[in-house]
């Protein structure tokens, strides 16, 4: 509902997580206790959501919040399992959820949970929105980040603080607190929108804002500043410009395909995306020959890869996963040879491996296995004397129209030892996954996780020429 002050609400009134929390507990001993050859879970999460918008023909901001609170009640057996989800304020529903998933109960192939789970306290819930808080937070964004004369078209702030608890009739109990915020920006250029983001680091009062502020900057500048014609007419380049210039320019924009690519970190991060896509292990389950590989010199040296729940310059923080197994850090990639996938209890059993605390919810959905802070390990590789340097990328609608491949428009310039010589026009990228990162012949140093990648971390990467 509205305010009135362009601020709508959901007044839906849920206990604190607290007592949900210790009603719970009552609910599945009382379930224990009638039904002793059973195990019963229950999953409870609570998500307060603060979400404030520019709307960019009055230049106003519009705000919604709410909480919502839900429940996964799972009982099992060796043989059958039950599951049953949806909203929750109380006992009751909590009651209901769980019989729900006993009347549901049915044979089932996929193993059985964990028996066992560790006991952790509760988190505090602390949620505390503030609507001028975000509003100031946004102008500051805008006044900080956007080079002058840029056209915003649009601002999403995010804050969301989620408590969650895990717990079972055998005993235990897993809780996490998490407490997340982001904002997203997307500015006009002659030559296409480009969207960035930035996330409060855990630990944080505010957001960082300079090194969005110097990507903006960077990224406008390659899309917008006038071109710098070279002697020699590269207008026979096969690489597709997004946005054709004018017959005066188009030999001076067109990259010079036999030049190496340098993809800027704000330009690799949807294909750093697609990999940690493509080391899922639901994925990987679906793709015998990657399952194999595990073990193998999959890739060059050069590329090591990493999930790290409590990297210090990522955007998540978590001790344990949605299934109550501890979130480790994992080397997914070591100096090239596949080392394994990321993993929630099913994919683990399904390929033999060992879980490592990737079984992530969303909402009141099943685990599946998911990235926390999945990151290119950063190497400092000496850059080629020659290449062309992609430093922004072009909004488009999916970055991953098929899966396993990563699809581009992005703009730079051309540099030649070291000095920036022409800008080039933007130019599509057709990036299958897996080869590309194959192909990868350096890593940089300059590590930025990107909350507009799913949060996935990487330096600078250095591509061959396109026309190898």
């Amino acid at each position: 509902m509205s305010n009135g002050n362009g601020e709508r609400r959901d007044e839906a009134k849920v206990a604190a997580p607290h007592v949900l929390a210790e009603a719970a507990r009552d609910v599945l001993e009382g379930f224990r206790r009638a039904h002793p050859s059973l195990e019963a879970e229950l999953f409870v999460i609570v998500e307060g959501k603060l979400t404030l918008e520019l709307e960019a023909a009055t230049g106003a901001f519009a705000a919604s919040q709410g909480v919502a609170c839900s429940v996964v009640a799972r009982v099992w057996d060796a043989q059958s399992r039950g599951v049953a989800s949806g909203p929750v304020r109380g006992r009751e529903d909590l009651e209901r959820w769980l019989d729900t998933a006993l009347r549901g109960v049915a044979a089932e192939s996929r193993p059985a949970p964990a028996s066992f789970l560790t006991v952790t306290s509760l988190p505090a819930w602390r949620w505390e929105p503030s609507v001028e808080r975000a509003r100031n937070e946004a102008v500051r964004l805008v006044r900080t980040v956007v080079p002058p004369g840029t056209v915003v078209q649009a601002l999403v702030s995010t804050h969301r603080s989620t408590w969650s608890a895990l717990l079972r009739s055998s005993g235990g109990v897993v809780a996490h607190g998490e407490d997340r915020e982001e904002a997203f920006v997307r500015c006009e250029t002659s030559r296409g929108a480009v969207v960035d983001a930035v996330a409060r680091v855990p630990g944080q009062d505010a957001l960082e804002l300079e090194s969005l502020r110097e990507r903006l900057q960077d990224a406008v500048a390659a899309l917008e500043d006038p071109a710098k014609p070279l002697a020699q007419d590269s207008a026979t380049s096969p690489v597709d410009a997004a946005e054709p210039p004018s017959s005066e320019s188009r030999g001076a924009e067109v990259a010079d395909p036999t030049l190496p690519l340098v993809l800027r970190p704000a330009v690799a991060a949807p294909l750093v995306a697609g990999l940690a896509w493509l080391l899922r292990g639901d994925v990987a389950a679906a793709t015998p020959a990657l399952a194999r590989a595990v073990g193998k010199k999959a890739f060059p040296s050069v590329l090591s890869v990493e999930d790290d729940p409590l990297h210090p310059q990522g955007t998540r923080r978590r001790e344990w996963d949605d299934e109550g197994r501890e979130a480790r850090a994992v080397r997914l990639v070591d100096e090239g040879r596949l080392m394994g996938f990321l993993h929630s209890e099913q994919t683990a059993t399904r390929l033999g491996a060992q879980p490592c605390g990737r079984g992530l919810r969303e909402g009141a959905s099943e685990a599946s296995a998911s990235a926390l802070n999945f990151f290119i390990s950063p190497r400092g590789d000496a850059l080629p004397a020659h290449y062309t340097e992609l430093v922004a990328r072009v909004e488009t609608f999916t970055t991953m129209p098929r899966p396993g491949r990563v699809s581009l428009i992005a703009g730079g310039w051309e540099v030649r030892d070291g000095r920036r010589v022409r800008r080039i026009a933007p130019m599509s990228l057709e990036l299958p996954v897996l080869e590309t990162f194959r192909a990868l012949r350096g890593v940089g140093a300059d590590l930025t996780f990107f909350p507009t990648a799913e949060g996935c971390g990487t330096p600078t990467l250095i591509l061959p020429p396109p026309s190898e």
